[in-house]
């Protein structure tokens, strides 16, 4: 039989490699009733309105141009209103400039082009949106175009009231708490979550989160021989506890801080100590922001620390590529799109605070020293401005997102400043010869910005929490998870507050961090979803299917060929499964067809399969009746028995024995289907 055929006999279970384009949710369980939610004025916003002014408003008001000074990125910002005061009354539409001006015939009409008008339907859903902001418990000022302390303090005053009044329970922390918080949400969205899966599912789930494999069997026999109340906490810690949580640590965050590294490019990480210094951080479970202040402040260092630099020296003396890396880290968000004016779509992250970050970087310079490569820095000089759209030219000044911001003593219109030796802990290296370190200054800019964002930092704090939330769970409670602005909104939103903060009071323990997730009922879930319609991803009332990277997928056919993880893990291998799945953590999970092809015809996976001494497929041969056949396969690759249909089909297609050709190809089939290239 050959392959395209066999492929066919086995759609129902593996249908193939084109199965990766689609997850999966066969066996749902029976449809539940499906209420809908209670109307939240922030659910209605980020869903609704802000989706409807972004098509027919933004062009004219929002961060590039705002024309009347009006400014409808966002509830703050629309309250501020402009030149003519309050663009929003809470709770009355009739007096609210927003709805009056989007009535047909109104004298000041909007949007003025007669191509985009609203429609009589949505017009109708910014008045009943309108109507549902609670009501100010203040007047409006007599002066309201002058008076904007108004919308500050409404402000206040709405996030107390859409708040929810549950508060945690005294004592409640860790996966309990996570609980709470997740119960409170899929009942406010009235969805129900799916059941608790079976151990099996568990396991595999876990071993390829927290150490990016499925796990052997030695592994799942010790497994079920744990007590039954206790084998999923003793499994985490285990796995916590394992050398190979830190090379799957590193291994995820290398591509997340520094992007995917070439042949030549993981060769220099390696001899220069960055993939050291990560595993190390992580195995030793630094406190984060620690390991965060080191790639920042790019000191030389003995030991595994002397990798820290690595981050900031890759990227060539571009201190606006250094400044766009950081930010996500300590803030959570991407500043890119505010190089040239404020942010277009989120208003809280301005120009000024990409160019404050870009001056905290360009006074460094890669050096060679004689203790090796590091990243030198100026006492003297980096002084710029930058110009906004209207032409107008500022100094940049050390000021960041999280209103921090550092004092530095600016040379006057007149004033030259004299770079000499006493400005240094380590002095610059004289006449250009090599130094024996790289220069040091007493006034680092990257020392003050580290001190300001890695200590009493919420955002650095939620940042890690929501970015080890998408690791576990498949998506962050704020998607992307760099993107945590005004514009992305949490969908979890004091879950995450409590995250960020338990995190920071952990004293930045990623491990910690990782348990608690791992531990509670949420990440327990069931893939299967318990109605007929799934439910939306960000309500996590149902496991994600979420792709495996190249070092996953890599290690875990090692564990079902040869129960050996690292069988596989070759310099060749390895190149060919990263060119190929360069993803990590992606936005969207969005498979191609060049990846069906490398599974489906490249020589390197064929020679995977082929029967060879001891491996899976060797064994698969000289197993006696097709039925031992086809439950050793299942086993060895989805950690299950065959169900009676894939019994029945496999066994046909054996016709009894298998055959070197036939044990291959049910090895390929398993290897390939959606279940296993998965994590569930």
């Amino acid at each position: 039989m050959n392959l395209r055929k066999f492929a066919r006999k086995l759609w129902y279970f593996a249908p193939g490699i084109l199965a990766m384009l689609a997850v999966s949710t066969a066996n749902a369980a029976p449809p539940a009733p499906h209420r809908p939610a209670p109307p939240d004025p922030e659910v209605t916003w980020a869903n609704r309105i802000l989706p409807l002014l972004d098509k027919q408003c933004l062009k004219c008001h929002a961060g590039v141009r705002q024309r009347g000074g009006l400014d409808l990125r966002s509830l703050d910002t629309a309250l501020r209103g402009g030149d003519s005061g309050p663009a929003l009354v809470p709770g009355q539409p009739t007096k609210s400039r927003l709805f009056q001006y989007i009535q047909p015939g109104a004298a000041d009409h909007m949007p003025p082009d007669p191509r985009k008008q609203l429609t009589p339907a949505e017009i109708a859903e910014v008045r009943g949106w309108i109507a549902s902001l609670p009501p100010s418990s203040k007047p409006l000022p007599a002066n309201a175009t002058a008076d904007k302390t108004w919308a500050q303090a409404y402000l206040v005053d709405y996030k107390a009231a859409v708040k929810s009044k549950d508060v945690l329970p005294a004592g409640t922390a860790g996966s309990r708490a996570i609980d709470w918080f997740m119960l409170k949400s899929w009942q406010k969205a009235a969805v129900q979550a799916s059941p608790i899966c079976d151990d099996a599912s568990y396991l595999r789930r876990a071993s390829l989160d927290i150490i990016g494999r499925v796990p052997t069997r030695e592994e799942s026999t010790h497994y079920f021989a744990d007590t039954a109340s206790q084998r999923r906490a003793h499994l985490v810690d285990g796995l916590l506890s394992s050398p190979e949580y830190s090379r799957r640590m590193r291994e995820l965050f290398d591509p997340v801080l520094m992007g995917r590294a070439s042949a030549d490019r993981a060769r220099e990480r390696t001899d220069r100590g960055w993939y050291a210094f990560l595993e190390n951080a992580f195995a030793t479970d630094a406190p984060w922001n620690e390991t965060v202040r080191q790639m920042i402040v790019a000191r030389t260092a003995q030991g595994p620390a002397r990798g820290a630099v690595c981050f900031l020296s890759e990227r060539g003396d571009n201190f606006q590529a250094m400044a766009e890396a950081v930010a996500p880290i300590t803030f959570g968000v991407q500043v890119a799109c505010a190089q040239c004016h404020n942010h277009p779509l989120s208003w809280e992250i301005e120009q000024r605070h990409y160019w404050g970050m870009v001056s905290v970087f360009n006074r460094s310079k890669n050096t060679d020293s004689e203790v090796g490569p590091g990243v030198s820095e100026r006492a003297t000089g980096g002084f710029i401005n930058f110009t906004n759209l209207k032409k107008e030219s500022q100094p940049a000044a050390l000021v960041f997102l999280n209103g921090k911001s550092v004092v530095e003593k600016v040379p006057g219109p007149n004033e030259k400043e004299i770079d000499t030796p006493d400005l240094y802990l380590v002095p610059p290296a004289k006449d250009g010869k090599r130094p024996h370190e790289p220069a040091v200054p007493k006034f680092s800019r990257r020392e003050q910005f580290a001190e300001s964002v890695t200590k009493d930092n919420p955002m650095l704090a939620r940042a890690m929490a929501n970015r080890i939330w998408a690791v576990m769970l498949g998506r962050g409670i704020v998607h992307p998870v760099d993107q945590i602005d005004s514009r992305h909104r949490a969908s979890q939103p004091e879950l995450l507050e409590w995250l960020g903060a338990d995190f920071a009071a952990s004293g930045y323990r990623v491990k910690s961090l990782i348990r608690e997730i791992a531990l509670s009922r949420v990440y327990q879930l069931d893939s299967r979803p318990a109605g007929k319609t799934p439910p939306l991803p960000e309500t996590f009332a149902r496991a994600l299917d979420k792709p495996l990277t190249a070092e996953q997928l890599l290690r875990s056919i090692g564990v079902c060929l040869a129960n050996n993880p690292e069988a596989l893990v070759k310099p060749d291998l390895v190149r060919a499964f990263a060119d190929e799945f360069p993803d990590v953590m992606p936005e969207n999970y969005n498979p191609t067809l060049q990846q069906a092809l490398f599974l489906s015809n490249s020589p390197a996976v064929n020679r995977l399969i082929a029967p060879d001494a001891t491996n899976l497929t060797a064994q698969l041969v000289r197993q006696a009746g097709s039925e031992k056949v086809v439950k050793l396969a299942f086993y060895s690759v989805l950690g299950r028995s065959p169900d009676a249909t894939e019994l029945q089909q496999c066994g046909l297609m054996l016709k009894g024995t298998a055959t070197d050709r036939a044990a291959k190809n049910l090895v390929w089939a398993l290897l390939t289907s959606a279940e296993f290239m998965l994590n569930h």
